[in-house]
């Protein structure tokens, strides 16, 4: 892993930077065939689940939906509460994007609420958003050393 010890550290970007807003939530009550038709509608991989202050309960995947399909459930039965991911992770909005690259990569996840002060709901980030924003900024770093080599 030497990209991340020596690149890594350089790149100063937040998730405030990168984060995707106004983000698409719904409460746990909701129906799960809506989310589905949302998601599709929307073409998105993931919806946030958050309370009447905009506070993170859950995220509900294409995953979670795909493992409720295995199940014995009518999908018509079923509430978003009762499919979603429930411990979640969170990070503020002023943290770097390469804290929250190690946490999913470690953590094995795609998308990551992005968080205030307050705890209340500002964005989300993919894996792939932040991969994008690191690949740039080593494009950049990688610019400005070949063209100040002596």
């Amino acid at each position: 892993m030497w990209i991340n010890m020596v690149f890594l550290p350089y790149i100063p970007i937040r998730l405030k930077d990168v984060m995707v807003e106004p983000v698409i939530t719904l409460h746990g009550e909701a129906e799960l065939m809506d989310v589905v038709k949302l998601m599709a509608e929307k073409d998105i991989g993931c919806i946030v689940v958050v309370n009447n202050d905009r506070k993170v309960c859950g995220i509900i995947s294409e995953r979670d939906i795909i493992k409720a399909l295995g199940s014995k459930s009518f999908l018509e039965n079923l509430k978003v509460k009762d499919v979603m991911s429930k411990d979640i992770m969170c990070m503020e909005e002023h943290r770097p994007i390469v804290e929250a690259l190690r946490i999913m990569l470690a953590n094995k996840i795609r998308h990551l609420p992005v968080v205030d002060s307050e705890n209340k709901l500002r964005g989300i980030v993919s894996l792939r958003d932040i991969a994008g924003s690191v690949f740039m900024s080593l494009m950049t770093i990688l610019s400005y050393v070949i063209s100040n080599r002596t």
